[in-house]
């Protein structure tokens, strides 16, 4: 059996087709822009560098202060104190954050990263 489409069907397939795609591809665009996070880390209660959790996105950094260190790991859209020399460790136990509120805390040296929801930011990370 063949089917034999008319002049307007192949229009009306054809725009169908159009809005079709062109709302998959605005889904796609919306779903991605709002779905990136921002960690804040905190230093002594000033804020000390904020860094965009995307999906693909790897940094490793190392924060000093005075009398030790923490080295921070970000892995796509989590985040986690990966390595520090403090006596609890209790930071690097919390393990991964992803979603906020989440906060790790690193009391003896001062130090909070803490996921906020999206923000407008475009840039991989800011450094103060």
């Amino acid at each position: 059996m063949v089917l034999m489409l008319t002049r307007a069907d192949k229009w009306l397939i054809g725009i169908l087709l159009v809005v079709s795609l062109a709302g998959i591809g605005y889904s796609t665009i919306a779903y991605s822009a709002s779905s990136s996070d921002v960690a804040e880390i905190w230093v002594n209660g000033a804020l000390y560098q904020t860094v965009m959790l995307r999906a693909g996105y790897r940094q490793e950094f190392r924060v000093n202060v005075a009398g030790g260190y923490d080295i921070i790991e970000v892995e796509g859209r989590r985040i986690r104190v990966r390595e520090a020399d403090c006596p609890t460790q209790e930071c690097v136990l919390t393990g991964w954050i992803e979603k906020a509120p989440q906060q790790i805390v690193c009391l003896p040296y001062r130090i909070v990263i803490k996921v906020v929801s999206s923000a407008p930011l475009d840039i991989d990370a800011i450094v103060r």
